[in-house]
């Protein structure tokens, strides 16, 4: 998970996280639409703008999630002619791949978001959080 939503790629880590929300909410996980948007808010600003910013992988992201995937060659296409790298947009690949993985073992175990989340964290605090985690894990 770690190598797809934390690493250095061609995507930020915030239009990263805001790419996961938009998958989230694609599959109707609210808990994992509102953690996203935090982490993708303190890594990057307010997530309408990065939406904004990534609107045509959003695009691409949701042609590879519909069933039918007629349109994902012509978003892929899109996509490059607006700017993005193939590396950006093999990065939404995976983001869809796990995202929709993590999702459906949200939506299993009936995880229910918080009312609020306050104060917000900043990017820092995600940081030392994330480290946190991955020592406790590892020992």
């Amino acid at each position: 998970m770690d190598a797809i939503i934390c690493a250095n790629g061609a995507l930020s880590r915030g239009e990263r996280e805001a790419i996961a929300a938009f998958v989230s909410q694609q599959i109707a996980t609210p808990y994992c639409v509102l953690f996203h948007t935090v982490f993708s808010e303190a890594f990057s600003g307010p997530v309408a703008a990065t939406i904004a910013t990534v609107r045509p992988l959003l695009t691409y992201a949701k042609a590879i999630l519909d069933p039918d995937a007629d349109q994902v060659g012509a978003a892929f296409e899109a996509a490059r002619n607006a700017g993005w790298s193939v590396e950006a947009l093999y990065e939404v690949v995976d983001l869809c791949g796990l995202i929709s993985f993590v999702n459906t073992i949200v939506r299993a175990a009936g995880i229910e978001p918080p009312e609020a989340i306050t104060p917000q964290p900043s990017a820092g605090d995600l940081w030392r959080a994330c480290v946190a985690m991955e020592d406790a894990i590892k020992s």
